[in-house]
């Protein structure tokens, strides 16, 4: 049997344009459902700008479907990603499964999306959670996701954040709902699909994992062979986000304050620790210096931030002031 193309699903006569009334062939659609099928093929990175009307979900989602390979996609809101996953995908799979193409998927989000079992569980018992507990025991008796999207709570509601998953809930399997778990659940199902629905939040904080100490031990996007990322334009502030590193003129105050400060209070309040303190008022001037030379890079004062491109883009007294500071902690510590 000769392989299924882009085209034949997209193009005329195709099964899309049987099973949508209305349907229309759209030659924009058909030449970058091409091209990301060729991409896919080859192994190659592609980027596409597709104007408004073009179909790009579709144009996308069925090279993706027909690779046979593990692809991620990942949109910048979890609106797109609901609607790929409720709607796109199951008429692909009604459609395509007509023509003997199966393929499984799978939708991720981050943690605080999904319920936690064993606070739900804590909160309940406690008594605090009001009336409004039983309208999540009674979504519990339906919901095979656990996913707050499915459940009619105001953004920021006390009851959800009482019981959302975190990274400060996940004790693993030592947990008792560890097998009933909606986020190992949501794991498992991501583990074994072929097309899975990330976002571009998730995805960016996942390589910040990988990136870290534990490494692909502490990843939650599962290993994929490629990566298609929906509304593009908005992943470099994303990316900045999760993989830069920020800091503020306060942030280090507060910490440099919470050593040693002028009221003569902190960690560091001893007289045994005359050295330390030294070193810590050395930090906080070099902290005074760096954002005088910041404030003469002529920043906007409506932006609340600057980005620096380059690492000499401002002088750094910086580091060396904090490197001094955490051997003088060091040598605390040792005594």
């Amino acid at each position: 049997m000769p392989k299924i193309t882009a085209r034949d699903v997209l193009g005329p006569g195709s099964p899309l344009e049987h099973a949508l009334a209305g349907y229309e062939v759209r030659d924009g659609q058909l030449a970058m459902a091409e091209a990301v099928e060729s991409a896919l093929d080859h192994d190659r990175p592609l980027f596409v700008e597709a104007g408004t009307g073009t179909g790009k979900t579709l144009a996308y989602l069925v090279p993706a479907v027909l690779s046979k390979k593990k692809v991620v996609i990942s949109t910048a809101t979890r609106t797109l990603q609901d609607q790929i996953f409720t709607k796109d995908l199951p008429l692909l799979r009604e459609v395509l499964g007509a023509h003997g193409v199966s393929f499984t998927c799978a939708l991720m989000k981050g943690l605080s999306n999904y319920l936690c079992r064993r606070r739900y569980e804590e909160l309940k018992k406690s008594g605090e959670a009001g009336l409004m507990i039983a309208k999540v025991e009674r979504w519990l008796l339906d919901t095979e996701t656990g996913d707050r999207a499915e459940l009619d709570l105001p953004e920021g509601s006390p009851l959800w954040l009482g019981v959302q998953s975190g990274s400060d809930t996940r004790i693993g399997a030592p947990c008792a709902h560890y097998e009933a778990c909606f986020v190992t659940k949501m794991k498992e199902s991501a583990a074994s699909a072929d097309i899975v629905i990330v976002n571009h939040h998730l995805y960016c904080a996942d390589l910040a994992l990988r990136r870290g100490q534990r490494g692909e031990y502490a990843s939650v996007v599962p290993a994929h062979d490629a990566v298609i990322f929906d509304e593009a334009h908005t992943l470099e502030d994303v990316a900045t986000d999760h993989l830069g590193t920020s800091l503020s003129e306060a942030q280090i105050r507060f910490f440099l304050d919470g050593l040693w400060n002028a009221k003569g209070k902190g960690l560091l309040a001893n007289p045994g620790y005359d050295s330390a303190q030294v070193i810590v008022d050395y930090a906080r001037q070099a902290n005074q210096t760096l954002w005088k030379d910041v404030a003469l890079l002529g920043i906007d004062r409506n932006e609340e931030t600057l980005r620096l491109t380059s690492p000499d883009q401002v002088a750094n007294p910086l580091s060396p002031a904090l490197d001094a500071l955490a051997r003088a902690l060091d040598a605390l510590l040792a005594r």
